[in-house]
């Protein structure tokens, strides 16, 4: 049997270990309002965000972010949806949409360093940057899995943002107020358990038309828009994203329940 003293002791260690972990997991947006630029974001955007949110009946409090990024309509697209709803039942809504400044490369996935190219796949936010030189960026976590298997080049790239301003050499930029309001938002989803806050890149936005129009002028890309489309247009129809997993092959696929 567990003595006295010895239940006393781990219920103290259980106390502190979940107390310290709601601590940590509450501090995001007070880490990063330590920083001169994400505090002025926030002062500026929060009472935007907040209206925004109160209009479609979510909160802060308890909103998740997806972003989607489509390079030949060159724009992104904010979805939110509510935490507290079942994750199997939960709806994406649309919360806003804002366009590229610019535009590098061209369609298909990126596969090397030096080669320009937007990525394209499923991916989520790796980093939030305060210290951007383009105001403020969200790194995309390319390379991921499928990136490495799927490319061949010793040197594959890295350091793909989504940022203010409007240069580019494979990032997307989407000028400084947008980038002020998605940085703002996706801290909100960050801070309410969001560890990885999905940012997911296509090619073009899904219809049969544009999907043979790039399959002709892009063959070599068929198999893998393909891929990334199956999963997507699943989405488009029913507005509630699948998890996503990633083969031995490098291809997408949906992970069941």
């Amino acid at each position: 049997m567990t003595s006295p003293t010895k239940l006393l002791i781990n219920l103290g260690l259980i106390s502190y270990f979940l107390l310290n972990g709601f601590n940590n997991y509450a501090s995001f947006i007070d880490d990063q309002l330590q920083y001169s630029r994400v505090k002025r974001a926030y002062q500026e955007k929060k009472p935007i965000i907040t209206e925004k949110l109160s209009s479609m009946d979510l909160s802060t409090d308890n909103v998740e972010v997806m972003i989607k990024a489509y390079k030949y309509e060159q724009k992104v697209k904010l979805y939110v949806r509510s935490k507290s709803k079942a994750k199997s039942e939960s709806q994406w809504e649309i919360y806003k949409t804002f366009p590229f400044c610019s535009f590098s490369g061209d369609l298909g996935p990126k596969r090397e360093q030096g080669d320009f190219q937007i990525p394209e796949g499923y991916y989520h936010i790796m980093h939030f940057n305060p210290y951007s030189n383009f105001l403020l960026s969200l790194g995309v976590s390319y390379p991921n899995k499928a990136d490495k298997i799927k490319s061949s080049a010793r040197d594959k790239g890295g350091a793909i943002y989504m940022h203010g301003s409007c240069v580019t050499i494979g990032c997307i930029p989407i000028e400084d107020e947008p980038i002020k309001e998605v940085y703002v938002l996706s801290m909100f989803g960050r801070n309410n358990g969001q560890l990885k806050v999905p940012l997911h890149i296509f090619p073009f936005e899904y219809s049969e038309t544009k999907m043979k129009s790039a399959k002709q002028n892009y063959p070599q890309h068929a198999d893998f828009w393909d891929n990334i489309y199956s999963i997507e247009k699943e989405f488009d129809k029913t507005k509630i994203a699948p998890k996503v997993g990633i083969d031995s092959n490098g291809d997408y696929y949906k992970i069941a329940g």
